[in-house]
């Protein structure tokens, strides 16, 4: 099973997007700690640049989530609520990866995370992509869907 054959299971899928951008934001406060404590890097215009990007990806994920809770609580459309939720969980992973990498470039350490091989990420791409290009709605998600989690 993937995103595009398993059925829609909200509240597991938005626990997943949570854990991810709280795994983000504590990376990020731990490598902002470490850098904080080389004053030569908080000056470095890469450095600088590289937590401005961390930040703003950690951003973006908060804000689809926020969307994708709203859906839960306000759409009928299984579809609608399906993808945003693939965009939620697609940020929030990439928010995390982003994170970690920050962090391995800039401490030189890498703290170990769970993986989602079970789950790949390109099948949410593909979801959300022929969804918005083709109209193509996910199988096995209809309005009905919505309590069923």
């Amino acid at each position: 099973m993937n995103a595009l054959t398993q059925p829609l299971a909200a509240g597991h899928s938005l626990a997943k997007s949570q854990h991810d951008l709280h795994n983000a934001r504590s990376l990020l406060d731990a490598t902002l700690r470490v850098v904080r404590q080389q004053t030569d890097l908080t000056h470095d215009p890469y450095v600088i640049s590289r937590f401005g990007d961390v930040q703003i990806r950690i951003d973006v994920a908060a804000a689809l989530l926020e969307r994708a809770a709203g859906f839960l609580d306000s759409h009928e459309d299984g579809t609608e609520i399906s993808v945003a939720i693939a965009e939620s969980e697609l940020a929030s992973a990439e928010a995390l990866n982003t994170a970690s990498n920050a962090e391995f470039e800039l401490t030189g350490r890498r703290t170990e995370l769970p993986g989602s091989l079970h789950d790949p990420l390109r099948w949410k791409l593909h979801l959300i992509g022929n969804f918005r290009l083709n109209g193509i709605h996910p199988p096995g998600f209809s309005p009905s869907a919505k309590g069923a989690e």
